[in-house]
C-alpha cells in the first residue's frame, strides 16, 4: 500500500519561487539588484528600524503597540510586519492569516514592499504545510478553506492552486470509492465490496488510506458475518411455530443498525412478525383470546403489521371479557372494540362481534326483565314471563338460552297444573283392586304427551296396567303348568298361548310354551327312533340312532334316548360279526357307520382292523439260505 505524503515538498516551492524571479521585469533583474550586497544593506536597513524601534518600545513601556488593537489603515508598513511576525510566531492557521491581512495591503513602493513579499510567501507556504495536514487528516472542507486564504497575488499561490487541485481529484476519488463500495454492500456483495476498498489505499491520502479503508474492511466482514446470521434466521422462519419465529426475530434484532445487513435483518423481522400474526389469528379463531393475546403481545411492532397486532390484541381482549356474559363484561368488550378503525384487517370481525354483543345487551335485560316477572311462581306470572322472553328471537345471542329458559317455565306451569291427575290416581291405585287401578289409569291418561309430567305418567300407567295383567294371566299360566305336570304337555301349550304377547306374563308364558314344545319335540323324535329301529336293519338302527341323537340334552328324555342309543350301536356290530362269517366287506361298511358317539364305537373300530387284515394279509418275506450267499432260495 502506497503511503499518503504528508510532508510539504520545499524543492518544489524553490523551483516555482525562481520561475517566478525569471519572470519578473528586465528593472528588477538589473546586476546591482540582484547582488547580495545590495539586499544585505536594504535588510540592514529595515533590520535597524525594526532594532531601534524595539529599543524604543524597551525603553518606553508605554510606547508598546497594542497589535489586536491596530487600526490598519492607519499604521505604519514596519509596524504591521512588527505584529504581523508577532502574529505569525505562534504558527497556527488563524494567526497566520491574520498576519497576511495585516500586510497584504502594504503599497508596491514602499520600502519594506521587497521583505514583506518575503514574509508573505513563508506565511503563506506555513499556511499551506498546516493545510495538508488538516486535509491527511480528513479535514478536507477546512484545509481548503485555509489554503484559500493565500492571496493570489504572491508566487506561493501557484502551488496552492495546484495542491488545491491535487485534493480535489484525491478526495473525489476516495468520495466515489466510498460510495461504490457501500452500493455493494448494499447488494450483498461482500467480495466486489472489498476489493473495491482496498483501492483506498493506494490514495495519496493518509484519511482514506488508513482511517476510511479500514472502517469500510470492517463493514464488510461485520456484513457478511450478519448476513450468515440472517440466513439461519430466514431457515427458521420457514418453521412457522412461535418458537422457532421468535428465535429468528432474536437472530436478526441482533444486528447493528450501522451493519449493511440491517435492512434486510428489518425485513426478516417483519416476515417473521407476520408469520406470528398469522398463528394469533388461528388462536382468535379458535376462541383461545389468551393464546392469541400471548402471542400478538410477542410479536415485534413493525410497521407494517403495527395497527394490525393491536387490533387483534384488543378484539381478543374484548372477547374475552365477552365470554363471561355479563352486561358489564359486554360493555367493556364494546369499548376494546371501538377503537379498531374501519381500514384494519380486524374491522369486519371487531364489527361482526359488536353487532352480537350489542343485540346480547338487549337480550340480557329483558331476560333479566322476565325472571324478575317469574320469581314469584305463580302460572299468571309465568305465562307473562314466557310472553316476555319469546320477544327474543331464536338466532339472536340469547336466542337459544331464552327459548331454554321459556321451557323450563312452562314445564313448571303443566307440573302445577297436572299435578293433582297424579295424586288423584296415586289414591285410586291405593285400593289395590281392579277397579281402582283401571279408574286410576283413566286420571293419569288426561296428562297429555309432551307435557311435563307426561313421562311420570305413562311410568305408572305401565306400572298398573301390568298389575292388572299380572292379575289376570297368572291363573292361566297355573292352570298350564298343572297340565304339563301331568303329562298333557300338548294342552299346556295351548293353555299358555292363550297370554296374548305384549301383556306382562307374557314373556314369562312363551318361555314355558318353548320348553313344553321342546319336549313333544323330543319324545316325537324319540317316538320315531324306537319305530325306525324294529326293523333291525343296519340302516333303520342307523336312522334310530340319528333321530335319538336330535332329543335336545336338555330334555328328560336325554337319558333314554342315551340309552338306546348305545343299545342300537351295539346291535349294529351285531349283525356287522354276523355277516363278517359270509361276507366281510359287507360286515367293515356296517361297522364303519356306527356313530363315534355310541359305546360300540370302540369296539366296532377294533373288528374293522381285524377284518381288514383278513381281507389283505401281509406278504411274507422270502427265506434268505445263509449257504447261497445271502440271495433268496
Amino acid at each position: 500500500m502506497a503511503k499518503p505524503n504528508s510532508r510539504f515538498d520545499f524543492e518544489q516551492a524553490n523551483q516555482v519561487t525562481k520561475q517566478l524571479v525569471n519572470q519578473m521585469p528586465q528593472w528588477l533583474r538589473l546586476s546591482f539588484i540582484r547582488s547580495w550586497v545590495f539586499w544585505a544593506i536594504i535588510t540592514l536597513g529595515i533590520s535597524g528600524g525594526l532594532v531601534y524601534l524595539a529599543l524604543g518600545l524597551i525603553l518606553n513601556p508605554n510606547a508598546v503597540p497594542n497589535c489586536p488593537a491596530i487600526f490598519v489603515p492607519m499604521s505604519s508598513a514596519s509596524l504591521r510586519v512588527y505584529c504581523g511576525q508577532l502574529a505569525a510566531s505562534k504558527q497556527t492557521l488563524p494567526d497566520l492569516v491574520a498576519a497576511l491581512n495585516l500586510v497584504k495591503d502594504v503599497a508596491p513602493d514602499d520600502p519594506t514592499r521587497g521583505y514583506v513579499d518575503s514574509n508573505m510567501q513563508r506565511w503563506s507556504l506555513a499556511i499551506l504545510r498546516l493545510a495538508e495536514a488538516s486535509y491527511q487528516d480528513g479535514k478536507y472542507d477546512e484545509a481548503v478553506k485555509a489554503a484559500k486564504n493565500v492571496p493570489s497575488t504572491i508566487p506561493a499561490y501557484k502551488i496552492v492552486a495546484k495542491r488545491l487541485g491535487q485534493w480535489q481529484e484525491t478526495w473525489n476519488k476516495g468520495v466515489t470509492l466510498d460510495r461504490q463500495t457501500r452500493d455493494l454492500l448494499n447488494s450483498s456483495k461482500w467480495v466486489n465490496a472489498y476489493a473495491v476498498a482496498v483501492k483506498l489505499t493506494r490514495l495519496n491520502n493518509r484519511y482514506w488510506a488508513t482511517t476510511k479503508y479500514q472502517e469500510l474492511a470492517d463493514l464488510v466482514q461485520i456484513a457478511k458475518a450478519d448476513n450468515a446470521k440472517l440466513d439461519e434466521a430466514r431457515q427458521l422462519i420457514k418453521n412457522t411455530s412461535v418458537k422457532t419465529l421468535l428465535k429468528a426475530i432474536e437472530i436478526a434484532s441482533k444486528i447493528d443498525a450501522k451493519s449493511f445487513a440491517h435492512t434486510e435483518a428489518q425485513t426478516t423481522i417483519g416476515k417473521a412478525a407476520i408469520e406470528m400474526l398469522k398463528l394469533a389469528k388461528v388462536k382468535l379463531d379458535g376462541k383461545d383470546w389468551q393464546g392469541a393475546i400471548e402471542i400478538a403481545t410477542k410479536t415485534p411492532e413493525t410497521s407494517e403489521i403495527k395497527t394490525e397486532r393491536q387490533d387483534l390484541i384488543s378484539l381478543a381482549q374484548a372477547q374475552s371479557h365477552a365470554v363471561n356474559g355479563t352486561i358489564a363484561e359486554l360493555e367493556t368488550a364494546i369499548s376494546l372494540v371501538q377503537s379498531i378503525q374501519t381500514d384494519s384487517s380486524m374491522h369486519a370481525r371487531s364489527q361482526q362481534s359488536l353487532d352480537g354483543w350489542q343485540l346480547e345487551i338487549q337480550d340480557l335485560a329483558t331476560l333479566q326483565r322476565a325472571q324478575s316477572v317469574a320469581a314469584t311462581g305463580n302460572i299468571k306470572d309465568l305465562q307473562t314471563a314466557i310472553v316476555e322472553a319469546q320477544r327474543i328471537p331464536t338466532s339472536n345471542p340469547r336466542g337459544k338460552e331464552a327459548a331454554q329458559i321459556v321451557t323450563e317455565w312452562r314445564k313448571r306451569i303443566e307440573t302445577v297444573q297436572d299435578t293433582p291427575f297424579l295424586r288423584t290416581a296415586d289414591s285410586l291405585a291405593a285400593s289395590s283392586t281392579v277397579e281402582g287401578v283401571q279408574n286410576a289409569i283413566a286420571q293419569l291418561s288426561q296428562i297429555r304427551p309432551g307435557r311435563a309430567l307426561y313421562p311420570q305418567a305413562q311410568q305408572k300407567i305401565q306400572q298398573w296396567t301390568a298389575d292388572i295383567q299380572r292379575a289376570e294371566d297368572s291363573p292361566i299360566l297355573e292352570r298350564a303348568e298343572s297340565m304339563a305336570s301331568s303329562g298333557d304337555l300338548t294342552a299346556a301349550v295351548t293353555m299358555a298361548q292363550r297370554i296374548g304377547a305384549g301383556r306382562a306374563m307374557s314373556a314369562q308364558s312363551q318361555e314355558r310354551v318353548r320348553d313344553w314344545q321342546a319336549q313333544l319335540q323330543a319324545a316325537n323324535n324319540l317316538a320315531a327312533a324306537q319305530k325306525l329301529a324294529e326293523s333291525g336293519t343296519p340302516e333303520s338302527l342307523l336312522g334310530a340312532i340319528q333321530a335319538a341323537a336330535r332329543v335336545p340334552r336338555s330334555s328328560a328324555l336325554r337319558g333314554q334316548a342315551r340309552l338306546a342309543m348305545d343299545n342300537w350301536s351295539g346291535q349294529m356290530l351285531e349283525v356287522a360279526q354276523s355277516t363278517a362269517t359270509s361276507n366281510l366287506r359287507r360286515a367293515i361298511a356296517i361297522a364303519k357307520v356306527i356313530p363315534d358317539t355310541t359305546s360300540a364305537y370302540s369296539s366296532a373300530q377294533v373288528f374293522i382292523e381285524q377284518w381288514q387284515q383278513q381281507l389283505n394279509p401281509p406278504t411274507e418275506p422270502p427265506q434268505i439260505n445263509p449257504d447261497n450267499n445271502g440271495l433268496p432260495n
